[in-house]
């Protein structure tokens, strides 16, 4: 059983890297199609091509049935609590909800951000057991994606969004260097800004589009 569904990912990672994304899908859907699937590190790189690809592959027309259909790949899994697969797991989620922010009508927006939340609350968890302190470039980026859908969803993001990735930065720069080496701590200081300006330019145009209505 192991084998077989280990041949199925490798078979899709060769089918996404050919082209033939439909059939890519189709070689795992077995397995993606279960709740609560846990991948292993192997697979969770084999879902990122999947999701490159197809997203890259379309025409502006197929990009958000596109996302909407990298989306099942990605909800209901069981978080790996490794730096390494939560790395991997963030940049496919990013890089879904970053585009569909640009294609989703303004209907769908609200349910759309709705599981931006969900996804997101289950991340920062994971991110506190893999990340213990604060002020740790990988971990510090798991907010740097949020504050950054934050501010592409900022017409339906929720206070409480603004405000986790607000008091994230502040913790973390309270934090200071720590044990963090000089690179490290530069690449620190920089997430901290990215989050700080992602929120108050989102913070602003919010302002703006409610005293223009």
């Amino acid at each position: 059983m192991e084998m077989e569904r280990t041949e199925a990912f490798e078979k899709a990672k060769a089918l996404a890297e050919a082209g033939t994304l439909n059939e890519a899908f189709e070689a795992i859907e077995k397995y993606t199609s279960e709740e609560g699937i846990e991948y292993t590190q192997s697979e969770m790189h084999t879902i990122n091509i999947i999701v490159c690809e197809k997203l890259t592959s379309c025409s502006f027309e197929e990009k958000k049935d596109a996302c909407f259909a990298c989306l099942p790949l990605l909800e209901g899994v069981k978080l790996v609590k490794s730096a390494e697969w939560l790395d991997l797991y963030i940049d496919a989620v990013y890089d879904v909800f970053s585009k569909l922010s640009r294609y989703a009508r303004d209907e769908e927006r609200n349910e759309v951000w709705n599981r931006v939340k969900e996804i997101f609350y289950e991340l920062t968890l994971a991110a506190k057991k893999v990340w213990k302190e604060k002020n740790q470039p990988q971990g510090l980026e798991v907010y740097v994606s949020y504050a950054k859908l934050v501010k592409s969803y900022l017409d339906v993001a929720d206070e409480d969004s603004f405000k986790i990735c607000e008091n994230f930065a502040k913790e973390a720069k309270f934090v200071g260097k720590g044990t963090l080496d000089d690179e490290d701590y530069k690449d620190a200081k920089k997430s901290i800004d990215t989050i700080n300006k992602m929120i108050t330019d989102a913070r602003h145009e919010k302002e703006l589009i409610e005293d223009s209505e």
